[in-house]
C-alpha cells in the first residue's frame, strides 16, 4: 500500500516538476530525463512519499479516503486545465493527467464496489 501510495504521490509530480522548472523556481545542473528533470528526482519522491505513507498509515482506517479520493481527484484535473491550457506545457499536461489518472480511476472504481457491498436502504 505505502509502495502504491508512493508512485500516487510521484505522479502529481510529473506536473509539478515541470511548472516550477518553466517558472525558474527550480533549476538542475544538468537538465535531463523528463522535461529536463532528471529522473532520479523521481526516485526520490517516490521515496519520501513512501516513507510518509508508512509513518501515517496506522491513523483510523478509511477515516478521510472519500474526502481524499475528491482533492486527488480534482488536482488531477485542474493541473491538466491549468498546465495544458493556461500555461502552455501540454507534454507534462498529458503525461501527468494519464500517471494521476490511473490512480484515480482505480481508486474510484474501488470505492465504488465498497459502496455496492452496502446494505440498501429501504424506506
Amino acid at each position: 500500500f505505502a509502495a502504491l501510495s508512493g508512485l500516487a504521490f510521484t505522479a502529481w509530480d510529473l506536473y509539478l516538476d515541470p511548472q516550477m522548472v518553466a517558472r525558474g523556481l527550480w533549476l538542475w545542473d544538468e537538465p535531463s530525463g523528463y522535461f529536463g528533470i532528471p529522473w532520479l528526482n523521481y526516485l526520490g519522491w517516490w521515496c519520501s512519499a513512501t516513507l510518509l505513507t508508512l509513518i501515517v498509515m496506522p491513523g483510523p482506517r478509511g477515516l478521510l479516503r472519500l474526502r481524499l479520493m475528491i482533492i486527488y481527484s480534482l488536482t488531477w484535473l485542474f493541473q491538466v486545465v491549468g498546465l495544458g491550457l493556461f500555461w502552455g506545457q501540454p507534454g507534462p499536461a498529458l503525461c501527468g493527467f494519464a500517471a494521476m489518472g490511473v490512480f484515480a480511476i482505480l481508486g474510484w472504481r474501488q470505492e465504488m464496489r465498497r459502496w455496492s457491498r452496502l446494505p440498501a436502504l429501504r424506506l
